[in-house]
Formats: structure tokens, C-alpha cells, sequence
């Protein structure tokens, strides 16, 4: 935006632009929607074609003129506060580059108070100046004449100590560098959503960061053009929605909840950017949901992603869109219908009454009867955007943590302690799981019933969703709520149907008026909607959504719902909470769906083939899956020994993937910590000869530019110079004992949340699946492998301590040989 004088206008322009709204009416004309309607969207018309290049230039120069003469003749909003006398300082200009992951820096001048204007709970907003960058030719001269009198207006964010001074630390530097790649990330999204030609396009605000090396500690600011004006409906500053599940409840604007659900699948799942809020369909401050929890503390990952899902309501813009339909359970339908489009839900309460017990206890307030939204209207925009920063994290917390949080009470939760106890020791499980066995055959093989209360309709659902379970989904015109033709079905919302005396604010209508192709998931968001559905049932699990169900401690038959959905889709932990359930055993999800999942051997070893099965789920859990399987098929003692061979090798397979896999997150934190790149003594996989095999080798040699990367190859020993996208970093030369960073990921689900999944521990050791497939070689008469299976066993066994076993497969193995 600082190249020319005609992109300086245009953003000025879109800046100050009202823009329109979810409805029919058109937006006054401007330079910013006159450039994207003739550069990006617009199919030229026959008359346009016919027009000469030089009619159209002449009045595209004209309406640059024209709308630059208009910023001219404006007043300066800030004019009162005489930025233009205060001296300049020398300050470094940080740009992020999202395609190439990279910063690049040039030194420039700004003005800028010395007093923050506003001060939030994290940060502090300074008013600041900027010239753009003086035009190469002389036509756009005029405008620049008024140097520092008509310099953009931008705001500068600083993060702050408790005292209030300017944090100058690096971890501050770091939240600021994060909070640039959101906005980058998020307009990456925005531009493949405008692409699709919505009715009215959205835009975030272009951000970049700012270093002051002349004050002390170098300070680093997040820097965006200062957004003035109110849009066509009077609203200024609006947040639409939150990483929380939060729709805003005043404008009821349709086009930032599609946004934020076609971010999902316009990136297969592995992002979703909430948080959607600014003036118009000018957006700032988002907050980008990911798959591996990798921008920063306010992304909830898929929890948040379920957050989102579960309050997201289709509707005929977003079947234009080609959006699939997010299956929900027939209670949380229920509950959507309960309510009016325009109503708050206890869901949504709930969420503010946590948001507000953490913000007031962060903030040592000791208002108990703190409400959020009232202290949001009373606060400055800024201070507002602060405490939403604040409240993301507790967006996952149950309304029983936020009492007692703002009560001061430590104590846990039961439902917590009881899945703490859960059964997951190998002895116990097989003790569980040979009592159901036994329980089961004296039902005459049937299926054990479970000994919950509850009515014809939750039974139905509850074994619907266990047949949805065992099938992949399929996902042909009725999940886009379509016709078999391709064209869309008609609507009707509860709020078409409301009377015409009901006054209340309804849902705006958005009418598009063409049709995309239907966003078919392909096998990567598969996977990624299977966890979107796995921790919707842990939400519910944890009692996230009290208002859901009959006075229960959850809806359980909502977690069945999501996790059944979830197995469908081959979500290895999914799969192995519903298995260790058929199996009569408890599951860390839930501690009330043991009393209403019915034991069924047959399906539980289903599912478990399932999740070993899946292609894209980490390995750990899939060991587990084996471990489970292995356990049950020795307690009915009715498969052959071939069979359960081929499990514990499997099983094997994955455990060693597993720790190769955790290698590699260890490999990726550690070039990360430097700062990413390659350095000399690299174990890494290079695409040898340009081939697109890739070989393991070690780095003997990187350039000054790091753009040239000598590779040892561990197989010939030959050489040869690769670029660094050809080079996959394995292990770092530096130290792989590295932790999870502070800001940003990837993360895993354990380190995310701080909780490791109990229904994921492995019942065997890895030296004790070597020594049982070693016995089973020697049954199937492979003797030689059977001896280097129980010599493994026995060494490893050493290792850990257990030196009786180790002797006596270590005897085993010598007898053998």
C-alpha cells in the first residue's frame, strides 16, 4: 500500500469506506471497490472488451483523482492532536512474507506520542503517523505535497508489564510477530473466500511490525491503519464472533460465520479463523484456529474448531457456498430450535460468565457480579479487543471451573477424579474385561444392556449413531442440502416463520446468486472433522454445555453422537474410547457413558481395526488401539495364532513409529528454537538429483545466504547442493531436548491442553510384546525370528530394570539358537 500514490488512496479509501452489509444494497461506489471489482472479480461485459484500452485508463485515472481529491478536502481526524510537530524517530519495518514463511526489514521514519491514547488489560495504543513511500512518477505529486499534515493515521500495540511500561522482552517480540502472521493468515483465507464471489467480500487490515532500536530494550509495536466511520447500519466496531462459539447477537451478520466455516474446508481442516470482528467488511484482531495449535495461546485447536461447529447454524448462503453440512446430535438440534436466531443461549451465557470470572480474577477485581458485556459497551474498542485476548483461553473452561475460580476454591471436580481412577493398568482391564465376557455369555452371547434410564428416542439415536460408527461417511448431494440435480434446496428459518408482531432483530438474508461446486472433504479433512467431532464429545463430556440434555451432568447422548460420527471418520482416539466402552471398560471422555453404551466384543474389535487402520492419525494411539485389540483377543482365546501374530507385530510397527514420530516434533522444536533454517551436522532427507526420492544423508555445508545446502548421503556417501526446500530437516545438530515454544506450535492435543488421554495408554511394554511375538514365532515354527525377538526382549527388559523377565527370555532366545 506504500509503493504508489494511487494504492496509498485506495487504502486510505477502504479504510474510511463505509461498507455494506448482509442485505441487497450495494455499497457506494469507491477506489477500493472499483479496483477489486476490475482486477479480481468481474468477468469483463461485451461493452467493456469493446472499449478502448486508453477510454478505460483515462477513467480509472479519473476516479483515482477524484477519490484522492476527496481525502484531500477531509479532515484529518487527529488534526487536534497535532501529531505532525512531534520529531521523528528512526524506526525498522518487519513485513511478513506468508507464502515463503519469512520477515524482511527496511529502516523508515514515524511519528508517534509518547502517551499511550488507550490502554487495554495486555497492551497499550499509541496514535501514530507514517508517510507512504514517495510515487516513482510525478503524477500522484499533488497529494504528497502535504507531507506529515496528510501522513496515514495508524495505531501502534505494545504489549505491557504489570506496571504499565512497555514490555520489551522476547517473548513480547514473539506475540507481536505472532499476532502479524494471524492477520497474514487470516487474509490468506479471506482472499480464497473472496474468490468465490460472495455477495460482499471481506478484508483484513495489512499489519506489519515495528522496532524502535533507539529506545532502550529496542520495543517492538504491531502496527495497523486506523479504522474510522461506521458501516451502512450505524454500527462502528463489531465482533461477530469469538474462538469460543460466541455469534454475535446485534447485527446477526450471515457472511462472517460462512467465512469463518469455509476457512475449514478451504484448508482441508487444518484451519479456521474466528474472532471475526472490525467496521464493514473490514476485519482485524482474528484469532486462527489450527490443527496443531500453532498461533499462540488463543488457538484452542479443534476444541475451538468444535466450539465453532456447535453454534454455527446452515443456512442458503452457505449451501451456495458448497459448504457441507456439520452433523449435530438431535438434542443440540433441539436446542437451536428452542431458540429464537436473535436469542442468547445459555451456551453463549455460560461462555461470558467464564470469560468474566477469568478476566475479573486476572484483574484482581473483587466485583463478583462482574458482567462482561456491560464493562465491553462502557470500555474504549481497544480495551475491548484486550479483554476478548484474555478470554480466549477460557473458552474451553465449564461453568463449574469458572465458580470456582472466582470463588478461590481448588477443589476438583468429581467427574474429574473419576476419570482419573479409570481401569487402565493391563491386569485390571483383563479382569474388566473377562467380567463381560462372562456377563455376555450368560445373556446368551447378546449384547449386555446398559442399566440407563432413558426413553425410546435416545435408545434409537443412540444405535443410529453406533451403525454410523462402523461406515465411512458419504458425503453425496444431501449433505450440502441440495438436490440430486445440483440445485439447492429451499430453506426455512425459524425466524421466516416468526409473526410479523414480533419486532425483534432477525438474521440478516444474504442471497448469492450463483452456486460453487460443493466442498467434497477429501481424506485430510476427513481426519481433521473426526477430531472436530472427538473433542465436541469431550465439550459435552466435561459438562461445557449444561444447557443441553434433562438435568444430567451432560448429554450423553450427544457424546455418543460425536464420537460415533468421529469413528466414522477414523479418529484413532474415537475409535478406541467407543471400544474400550463395548468392551465394558471406562473411557476418559465420559464417566456416565459406561451405564449407556451396551457391550458388543464384536463391534468393539471393529473399531479397534478401525484405528489401526487410519492413515493419517499419529502412531501412539494406534498402539494402543493394538495393545486393547491383543488383550481382548487373548481373553476369548478364540483367534488362531497367526492372527494374533500379525496384531502384535502390527502392534509393534506402530510403537516404534511412535518414538520415530515423536523424534521428529523434538528435530522440528529444535530448528524452530534457532530460528529455523539448516545448519551443518543436520540429519535431514534431500530430494536426491531433483529426483523426488528423498534419501537421509547429513548437512556438511550451507551457504551464507542459506540457500545452497551440501548433502552427505548416508547410503554411497556421495554429495551434492540442494535449495532448502528439497532438504527435510530429521534431527537437529543443536539439542533435541527442547520444550513446547511459548507462542505457537505444533503442538500435540497433551501439550495443548495439559491433560493426557487415559483411553491412550499402552497396557503392554514394547520388550513385552516382542517376548509374546516371540512365543508365537516359535508355535508358527520360525524359530530363528523367535530367538532375536526374545534376545530384544531381554535386552530391553535389562534396560527398564526387570532383570527376572530378562533372564528368562534371554534363556529362551540361547535354547533357540
Amino acid at each position: 500500500t506504500t509503493d504508489t500514490a494511487a494504492s496509498a488512496a485506495a487504502s486510505e479509501a477502504a479504510m474510511d469506506e463505509t461498507f455494506a452489509d448482509d442485505d441487497t444494497a450495494k455499497p457506494s461506489p469507491s477506489l477500493a471497490n472499483i479496483t477489486k471489482s476490475v482486477m479480481f472479480r468481474d468477468a469483463p461485459s461485451e461493452s467493456m472488451i469493446a472499449r478502448t484500452y486508453s477510454e478505460r485508463k483515462a477513467e480509472f485515472v479519473a476516479k483515482v483523482r477524484r477519490t484522492a481529491a476527496q481525502l484531500v478536502a477531509a479532515d484529518d481526524v487527529w488534526a487536534k492532536h497535532n501529531i505532525p510537530a512531534i520529531p521523528a524517530e528512526r524506526v525498522i519495518r518487519h513485513e511478513y512474507d506468508p507464502v515463503a514463511d519469512r520477515w524482511s526489514e527496511e529502516v523508515t521514519i514515524v511519528k508517534m506520542e509518547k502517551e499511550p491514547w488507550t490502554c487495554g488489560a495486555m497492551r497499550s495504543c499509541f496514535r501514530m503517523k507514517k508517510l507512504a513511500t514517495p510515487p516513482r512518477s510525478s503524477t500522484y505529486h499533488r497529494f504528497y505535497k502535504y507531507g506529515w499534515s496528510r501522513a496515514s493515521n495508524y495505531v501502534a500495540k505494545a504489549y505491557i508489564e504489570e506496571t504499565g511500561e512497555i514490555d520489551t522482552s522476547e517473548a513480547a517480540k514473539d506475540s507481536v510477530r505472532n499476532d502479524i502472521k494471524l492477520q497474514y493468515e487470516a487474509n490468506r483465507w479471506a482472499q480464497k473466500f473472496n474468490a468465490s464471489d460472495p455477495p460482499k467480500k471481506i478484508n483484513f487490515i495489512r499489519a506489519w511490525a515495528m522496532e524502535m532500536p533507539d529506545r532502550p530494550g529496542s520495543p517492538w509495536f504491531a502496527i495497523e491503519r486506523f479504522i474510522a466511520g461506521k458501516d451502512m447500519y450505524g454500527a462502528s466496531f463489531v465482533k461477530h464472533n469469538t474462538n469460543g462459539g460466541f455469534v454475535d447477537l446485534d447485527l446477526h451478520r450471515v457472511t462472517p460465520q460462512v467465512f469463518s466455516a469455509h476457512t475449514f474446508y478451504a484448508s482441508d481442516g487444518a484451519r479456521l479463523v474466528a474472532d471475526i470482528q472490525g467496521v464493514g467488511d473490514l476485519f482485524t484482531d482474528p484469532q486462527v484456529l489450527s490443527n496443531d495449535y500453532r498461533f499462540g495461546d488463543g488457538d484452542l485447536g479443534p476444541r475451538g474448531m468444535a466450539l465453532f461447529f456447535k453454534s454455527f447454524r446452515h443456512c442458503s448462503f452457505s449451501d451456495s457456498m458448497g459448504i457441507p453440512i456439520f452433523p449435530l446430535s438431535r438434542n443440540e438440534l433441539n436446542h437451536q430450535a428452542k431458540y429464537n436466531d436473535d436469542e442468547d443461549t445459555v451456551s453463549e451465557a455460560v461462555s461470558n460468565a467464564v470469560a468474566s470470572a477469568v478476566v475479573s480474577l486476572n484483574l484482581d477485581d473483587d466485583d463478583a457480579s462482574f458482567n462482561s458485556d456491560a464493562v465491553e459497551k462502557a470500555l474504549c474498542r481497544f480495551a475491548a479487543l484486550d479483554m476478548n485476548r484474555m478470554a480466549r483461553q477460557s473458552a474451553l473452561h465449564t461453568p463449574m471451573e469458572a465458580m470456582r475460580k472466582a470463588g478461590g476454591d481448588n477443589q476438583a471436580d468429581d467427574a474429574t477424579e473419576k476419570r482419573s481412577n479409570m481401569v487402565s493398568t493391563q491386569q485390571s482391564v483383563s479382569a474388566a474385561i473377562r467380567k463381560s465376557m462372562k456377563v455376555v455369555s450368560s445373556n446368551g452371547g447378546k449384547a449386555h444392556k446398559p442399566t440407563w434410564k432413558c426413553d425410546k428416542s435416545d435408545v434409537d439415536e443412540i444405535a443410529a449413531s453406533f451403525d454410523v460408527a462402523l461406515t465411512d461417511p458419504l458425503y453425496d448431494h444431501k449433505s450440502f442440502h441440495r438436490l440430486a440435480s445440483g440445485a439447492l434446496r429451499e430453506r426455512s428459518t425459524h425466524s421466516e416463520e416468526s409473526s410479523e408482531s414480533d419486532k425483534r432483530p432477525q438474521r440478516r438474508k444474504t442471497t448469492m446468486m450463483h452456486t460453487v461446486q460443493a466442498m467434497v472433504p477429501n481424506e485430510k479433512c476427513k481426519h481433521n472433522l473426526g477430531r472436530v467431532h472427538y473433542h465436541l464429545a469431550c465439550l459435552h463430556g466435561i459438562g461445557r454445555f449444561p444447557e443441553i440434555g434433562d438435568g444430567e451432568e451432560h448429554d450423553v447422548c450427544s457424546v455418543v453422537f460425536h464420537l460415533c460420527h468421529a469413528a466414522s471418520l477414523r479418529d484413532v482416539p474415537a475409535c478406541l474410547a467407543l471400544a474400550r466402552l463395548r468392551s465394558g471398560l471406562d473411557s476418559s471422555v465420559s464417566s456416565l457413558l459406561k451405564n449407556v453404551v451396551p457391550v458388543d466384543f464384536e463391534s468393539a474389535k471393529d473399531l479397534l481395526g478401525r484405528a489401526m487402520e487410519s492413515q493419517l492419525s499419529p502412531s501412539g494411539p494406534k498402539a494402543a488401539a493394538g495393545c486393547l485389540l491383543l488383550q481382548i483377543l487373548e481373553d476369548e482365546g478364540k483367534a488362531g495364532d497367526l492372527a494374533v501374530a500379525n496384531v502384535v507385530q502390527d502392534t509393534i510397527d506402530f510403537m516404534a513409529k511412535a518414538v520415530s514420530e515423536e523424534e521428529e516434533r523434538a528435530a522440528k522444536r529444535a530448528v524452530d528454537a534457532r530460528g529455523g533454517g539448516v545448519q551443518v551436522g543436520d540429519k535431514v532427507e534431500a530430494n536426491y538429483c531433483l529426483e523426488g526420492n528423498f534419501y537421509a544423508g547429513v548437512v556438511t555445508a550451507v551457504s551464507d545466504d542459506g540457500k545452497s545446502i551440501t548433502i552427505q548421503y548416508d547410503d554411497d556417501g556421495s554429495s551434492e547442493s540442494l535449495t532448502e526446500e528439497n532438504v527435510h530437516v530429521l534431527s537437529s545438530s543443536t539439542s533435541a531436548d527442547v520444550a513446547p515454544p511459548p507462542v505457537g506450535g505444533p503442538l500435540t492435543d497433551a501439550e495443548a491442553l495439559g491433560t493426557n488421554n487415559e483411553d491412550e495408554v499402552c497396557l503392554y511394554e514394547l520388550y513385552t510384546l516382542k517376548a509374546k511375538l516371540a512365543e508365537l514365532k516359535v508355535k508358527l515354527g520360525d524359530k530363528e525370528a523367535a530367538a532375536t525377538l526374545y534376545q530384544e526382549a531381554a535386552d530391553e527388559a535389562m534396560t527398564a530394570g526387570k532383570m527376572k523377565a530378562a533372564a528368562e527370555w534371554s534363556s529362551n532366545a540361547a535354547e533357540l539358537e
